[in-house]
């Protein structure tokens, strides 16, 4: 049982006539319109047009609509545009308004066309809410047989009076008001309709129908949006609807379509074949690049469409994976600096990165002879490759000078830094060669570099050290 109680609080008297006699065969939206203007009324405030629309979540045609109902079953007046309600005690017998429907049994006529359509009988108060459809939304009589035709053959002889008044009222609203426009009307709610309920079938809906919001995004698939009724079915082929808003998911899915101007059922399969590539492409860079879980994430279908955009084919995007792998990184940015490094040095095809990957090689292979000599363990890096290609290329020296100066460097503390240092003099002052190297004055290499830090020994270590490295450079270097 509910129970139903009331706090002190501003309060708004609703006639009981109202609650008993007319509130429960009235539209729940004109219930909504009374209740909420003899809220007004009674506190004395007025709302604009659009204000009450807002606040109602109604259209200005819905409102009158309402008030025009509520006129003309003698619970309010109007004069102008303003709209007054009929209390109880505010009117007698003798005032009541002049304006009486028809008795039902001079509807007879009509009556009996409904039953004959509805195959059943009709109790008065029944009748009296489709007489509404050509009182209240003023419907002719052949446009609300017609109306009733078209319900009962899509939903049987059991339809409810209420859904009849949603379509009647609806119609009201889109100006269907002749049998012609009824007509064009039903043909196009057939077709939609139609297209709807196989839909709703695919979807597993079995022994529903569509209902408005079902027709309308149909009706906007189609008619707005130019999809055909093929192309909507085969974008559901393998996917699951839920019982919950399966068409609202579907319309989510025809948007991202709609949005990228792909309708037709040529570019639908178009887009989902390259969508299924894309996906396989990207499934193969993380296999390349040693990830555990093949799981394709945003950020990874991110880089991969720059990458495509850039220009970079499959096999180039797996070289420069493989050159990550190479260096110790499985992540996305590292790839994705090898490619513009790539693109930087205007190197387009397989052949010519394969080509200057060679190269690289052989120079990183130089680079870790030459810290091998001196001692040094530091991986090969993109700065190490420059300064190579600084000294070697520019400054002309050989590698041999190289290999020469690691070796001696090898005898410091910071044996990296003091190459670099001898490695510039040598370079300002061109000695380019191993035999120019080998004719400087080999005890100044050994002298304190500003800034490097030599080992600890003593006088005797010390001599012993310079003279076992001596004796290797002759050994190396020597004629």
């Amino acid at each position: 049982m509910i129970k139903f109680t009331l706090d002190e609080q501003a309060t708004t008297p609703v006639p009981t006539v109202f609650l008993k006699k007319y509130m429960c065969d009235a539209p729940a939206d004109y219930v909504k319109v009374y209740l909420y203007g003899l809220c007004l009324a009674n506190a004395g405030t007025q709302l604009s047009d659009v204000e009450l629309e807002a606040e109602l979540h109604m259209t200005a045609s819905q409102i009158e609509a309402a008030l025009n109902y509520w006129c003309l079953k003698g619970q309010m007046t109007k004069s102008g545009a303003k709209y007054a309600f009929v209390m109880p005690d505010s009117t007698t017998k003798e005032d009541e308004p002049k304006k009486r429907r028809a008795p039902l049994y001079e509807m007879q006529n009509f009556n009996n066309m409904l039953r004959t359509v509805l195959a059943r009988d009709l109790s008065p108060a029944e009748l009296n809410k489709i007489y509404d459809y050509t009182d209240v939304f003023g419907l002719p009589q052949e446009v609300v047989l017609a109306l009733v035709e078209y319900c009962v053959a899509e939903r049987g002889n059991r339809i409810s009076v209420a859904y009849l008044d949603k379509v009647a009222e609806g119609w009201s609203e889109e100006g269907v008001n002749t049998l012609e426009k009824a007509q064009q009307k039903i043909e196009s709610y057939k077709a939609v309709s139609g297209g709807a309920n196989r839909l709703m079938r695919l979807m597993g809906l079995h022994g529903k129908y569509p209902g408005k919001t079902e027709m309308d995004l149909y009706n906007k698939w189609t008619e707005k949006w130019g999809f055909t009724h093929e192309a909507i079915e085969f974008v559901m082929k393998g996917k699951e609807f839920s019982k919950d808003q399966p068409f609202k998911y579907l319309d989510a899915i025809l948007r991202s379509l709609y949005d990228r101007g792909i309708t037709s059922s040529r570019k639908i399969n178009e887009f989902y074949t390259a969508q299924k590539e894309r996906r396989a492409n990207i499934k193969e860079i993380l296999t390349a690049l040693k990830y555990s879980r093949i799981v394709v994430a945003p950020k990874h279908e991110q880089f991969y469409d720059e990458w495509r955009s850039a220009g970079f084919p499959q096999q180039i995007i797996l070289l420069a994976c493989a050159q990550s792998v190479k260096i110790g990184s499985r992540r996305f940015e590292s790839v994705d600096s090898f490619l513009k490094d790539w693109k930087q040095q205007g190197l387009g095809t397989e052949e010519e990165i394969k080509k200057y990957l060679r190269k690289q090689n052989t120079i990183d292979r130089k680079i870790a002879q030459v810290y091998e000599s001196a001692g040094v363990e530091r991986a090969v890096g993109e700065a190490d490759r420059r300064t190579y290609l600084r000294l070697t290329q520019e400054k002309g020296l050989s590698h041999d000078v190289l290999l020469y100066a690691a070796e001696y460097s090898s005898l410091k503390d910071r044996p990296f830094e003091y190459m670099m240092k001898v490695l510039n003099r040598w370079a300002e002052e061109g000695v380019d060669t191993l035999e120019k190297a080998q004719k400087q004055n080999l005890s100044n290499l050994f002298a304190k570099a500003p800034g490097a830090l030599e080992r600890e020994y003593s006088d005797e270590e010390k001599k012993k050290r310079e003279q076992d490295a001596y004796a290797d450079m002759e050994r190396l270097y020597g004629e």
